[in-house]
């Protein structure tokens, strides 16, 4: 059992809490969070270091990362890599870690019967990790790899911009991710001691917090965490307070202008605070973001955008530390908004000034007060593996008893920092980054070559972000959408498991579920307009995306205050057609339904407004996945293989085409033949459900129309055969796909294509990636298409050829269909188990079960027993049954294709406008 200690405070949950919590302290100092979960499904640990990439060497930058990935490369008690990733693999269980700018986390889960094993190789990792050279040399590959599959990402170019105009004397600059270079050849002591050096310094139990959740007893967890953790080293460093400012004085109250690869236009304005952390209690800086981020009628985004100047603005965001905080006006400007961007960072401070001179009203702080309460008392339950890593590091960062209940607190306004705050947010702090292709430069980052220029705001300039304009912004009003009922609808109809088909139109399917099991105040409305029109073609698409971005943006600013209360809603294209998802409280959603309803059916739009979209657009799809290869060739295969699916590239130039007056043209003609599909699931009772669809049903005008058979088209492949498909991106790494399509659709071949993915993944991952070294990212992946399975292999790399890595996929493939056969008892029947709970899980909160429902019923599931039909079936597959579909489907008649993706004749910096 764990030490004993004194009693550590209470600590504060949400009153719907089930879970039962215990803080402990082990004899080597390592401090503990447990958490008893009746209802966990996976136990899970999570260990969080007090030590990121700012206490990296100045000689070795990038070591807290190297070491991240090398603690997996084997301990004293298993030398080899693969025995931790297989042990947590073959029971059910994922692993991962992660290395920030002050912390480092370590997590798993895996399933409770195996807590005790996988706890035994996890809590290696932090006593006796090998370090072995060859591993060392390998792993620089990798940390090699990841930096060059990130060098054309526009958020890793813009962070070296950051990171290079900030004090060279704080930590922040630092490279934080490292490479070959910074690693091994930029320092006289070899890597291996900087390692050890690290470890030891930073690694032991007063600087390190462990969470264990499970469905075992407090008393359980307390003896596995003293079993296992309490031979920590216990003495160490702490890292010391960090004295010198994020910005010197010289790099505020200036305009840094960046030259992006893809199409941009935005600027983020930042003033920077000191830090915050002492502030969770009242948060501050959330009251200032909800105030000048709002986006509602007269708010400073409504104006920008009235104007002309902006489509988008969020403000609050940023990075932050120990000692700083960036609190960031993120805006998506126009044109004419970054000719006049000074007007635009005119109004901000403006705005801001507002706030200064005029006293808050005590509802704008007890709105966000009543949502954040609302938040904490019916949070969605989260996975095991999620709870552990969240606890762990709020142990690093809240009081103890505050260690649940940190990320909600509103205490109250706290004045005296408000007002620190709003008198640091002056001008003469500024920094604004302007992004945009045609913006002056004159040099170059060291690392991710982004070319930048800082230059100082002039006098005239922040004279004018003093000056008060003619135009008025107002602050937000009472929010009518905060919900007044904080209880769940009483149950009618008795507990019913599973939803109900409503009477309704032929042209509408309504399902119904009073959720019996997650008794809160909230819910999610499903609809699916099925508009054959509207996805036949790349120029049908085309069209409903941009209908669907101008209905957001005629919705944004009337619904705003719905999104702020914690209704949420989402409208979208897919496959067979549009696609809208209300979540969250759910006393109101029926309203927002509505109007939701009504903007969509109603053709007017402003020109403008087209023109800004389809503008935004349009540089988008050209961009999207311009610099992710492997990602580029999953939109590949979707897009030749399932109707209604299309490239970004090929969407652009049907929008290129596009006028305002064809735009208008063709926009009824989509809804032609519309059918829809919805789901109603939450609180509502059965009466309320049927309001809904009657309003559904008038809206959208359904009763005169014919029920339509739903579109699954999916190109079925030769078997025997394998099609390629060659690709070329602006980037340096060589990407490869081969993906093996099911043969048939019963529940059969659903299973055996489960169970290969389950068997094969950790092999692929540990021989490709971590043996062969052939790229960072490398995995397979279960993918059903329509009801169709398959399976996909994936590698991108940023020094193997196609040749070699198809070389290795193929002979991948022929040694594990050889050794299928001989795979031990308790391996093979431990991945049908772990398979099986997959499938059979019980939903851990209304969000997922109410996707898991949609998705049946997209599938046409309507006795939503598939999972279980499925896991029938992998519980009668043998081995031998599973050897012969391998040795089918993946080699001798499998129904397969290559798709392949190599860089452009040229991959220097390209910019995609016309």
């Amino acid at each position: 059992m764990a030490d004993s200690r004194p009693p550590h405070p209470q600590l504060e949950a949400s009153p719907n809490d089930q879970r039962k919590y215990r803080q402990v302290e082990l004899a080597n100092g390592l401090q503990v969070l447990l958490v008893e979960d009746p209802n966990a499904l996976h136990s899970a640990a999570s260990m969080a270091v007090n030590a990121g990439h700012f206490q990296d060497p100045e000689d070795a930058q990038g070591l807290a990362h190297f070491l991240e990935h090398m603690l997996f490369m084997g301990t004293s008690s298993a030398p080899s890599p693969d025995t931790y990733p297989d042990f947590i693999s073959h029971h059910g269980g994922h692993h991962n870690a992660w290395t920030g700018t002050e912390h480092t986390n370590f997590h798993f889960d895996v399933r409770p019967d195996y807590f005790d094993g996988a706890l035994n190789y996890f809590s290696q990792l932090f006593i006796c990790p090998l370090f072995d050279l060859k591993w060392i040399e390998k792993e620089l590959q990798s940390v090699e790899a990841e930096y060059r599959m990130k060098l054309k990402d526009e958020l890793r170019r813009l962070y070296q911009v950051h990171k290079e105009t900030a004090n060279p004397a704080h930590p922040f600059t630092k490279f934080s991710v490292g490479n070959a270079e910074t690693l091994a050849g930029c320092s006289q002591r070899p890597i291996a001691e900087h390692l050890k050096a690290f470890f030891e310094r930073w690694y032991h139990a007063t600087n390190m917090r462990l969470v264990l959740v499970g469905p075992q007893d407090l008393d359980t967890l307390s003896a596995l965490a003293s079993q296992h953790f309490n031979a920590i080293r216990s003495d160490g460093h702490r890292p010391a307070s960090i004295a010198q400012p994020l910005y010197l004085e010289s790099q505020q109250g200036v305009v840094i202008h960046v030259r992006p690869l893809k199409s941009a236009c935005r600027m983020i304005l930042t003033l920077p605070f000191p830090g915050i952390d002492d502030d969770y209690a009242n948060k501050t800086t959330t009251l200032i973001a909800h105030i000048l981020g709002y986006e509602g009628p007269g708010s400073l985004c409504s104006l920008l955008k009235a104007q002309g100047l902006a489509s988008d603005l969020s403000a609050g965001g940023g990075i932050s530390g120990s000692n700083f905080k960036d609190f960031n006006f993120n805006i998506q400007l126009t044109e004419r908004g970054l000719e006049r961007y000074l007007d635009v960072c005119q109004l901000v401070f403006q705005a801001i000034d507002d706030i200064r001179r005029q006293p808050l009203a005590d509802f704008h702080y007890a709105e966000r007060q009543q949502m954040v309460a609302l938040s904490f008392r019916y949070q969605e339950a989260i996975r095991s593996i999620d709870l552990a890593s969240q606890l762990s590091i709020n142990m690093l960062h809240y009081a103890p008893e505050h260690v649940i209940s940190g990320d909600y607190l509103m205490q109250g306004v706290n004045h005296q920092r408000l007002q620190q705050l709003l008198n640091a947010m002056r001008p003469e702090h500024a920094r604004i980054m302007l992004i945009h292709h045609s913006l002056p430069v004159n040099q170059t980052t060291q690392l991710y070559e982004t070319a930048y220029r800082v230059t100082p705001l002039a006098q005239p300039a922040l004279d004018q972000l003093k000056q008060r304009t003619d135009y008025e912004i107002e602050l937000p009003q009472a929010n009518p959408f905060v919900p007044q009922r904080l209880d769940p609808l009483p149950l009618r109809g008795g507990r019913l498991a599973l939803p109900q088909l409503l009477p309704s139109s032929p042209a509408l399917q309504v399902w119904h579920l009073q959720d019996a099991d997650f008794r809160m105040p909230k819910g999610h409305i499903y609809l699916s307009l099925l508009l054959p029109q509207a996805t036949h073609s790349k120029e049908a698409f085309a069209h409903a995306r941009v209908w669907c971005e101008l209905v957001h943006d005629k919705l944004n600013e009337q619904c705003y205050d719905a999104e702020v209360a914690g209704i949420h809603f989402n409208i979208y294209p897919q496959q067979s057609g549009i696609s809208i998802h209300l979540s969250g409280f759910s006393e109101r959603q029926p309203e927002l339904l509505a109007r939701i309803l009504k903007a969509l059916t109603n053709f007017e739009f402003d020109d403008d407004r087209f023109n800004n979209i389809q503008h935004h657009l349009y540089h988008n799809w050209l961009a999207v996945n311009r610099h992710k290869p492997i990602n580029h060739l999953f939109t590949v295969l979707n897009q030749t293989l399932q109707r209604g699916c299309y490239i970004g590239s090929e969407l652009a130039s049907e929008l290129k085409q596009i006028t305002t007056q064809s735009f208008a043209d063709y926009m009824p003609t989509l809804f032609n033949q519309m059918n829809v599909l919805a789901m109603i699931h939450g609180d509502w009772p059965v009466d309320t459900a049927q309001r809904i669809t009657q309003l559904i049903t008038r809206e959208l005008e359904l009763n005169n129309r014919s029920q339509q058979a739903p579109l699954r088209e999916v190109k079925l492949l030769q078997p025997g055969r394998a099609e390629s498909i060659d690709c070329h991106l602006p980037h340096p790494d060589h990407a490869i796909a081969f993906f093996s399509q099911g043969q048939a659709l019963n529940d059969a071949e659903k299973a055996y294509y489960l169970l290969l993915n389950h068997l094969v993944s950790p092999g692929f991952f540990s021989e490709l990636r971590t043996e062969q070294q052939l790229g960072y990212m490398v995995g397979t992946s279960y993918v059903p298409m329509n009801g169709r399975p398959g399976l996909l292999f994936y590698v991108q790399s940023p020094h193997a050829g196609l040749d070699t890595m198809r070389a290795a996929i193929s002979k991948f493939l022929q040694d594990f269909c050889q050794q299928l056969a001989s795979v031990p008892q308790p391996v093979w029947e431990g991945a049908k188990r772990s398979v099986i709970e997959q499938l059979t899980d019980q939903d851990p909160s209304l969000r997922i079960r109410a996707q898991r429902l949609w998705t049946s019923i997209g599938i046409e599931d309507y006795q939503f027993d598939l999972a279980q039909r499925m896991a029938d079936k992998v519980a009668e597959t043998t081995i031998e049954q599973l050897v012969d579909v391998a040795n089918d489907r993946l080699l001798s008649n499998a129904a397969a294709m290559w798709l392949t993706c190599s860089p452009t004749a040229s991959t220097t910096a390209d910019n995609d406008d016309e």
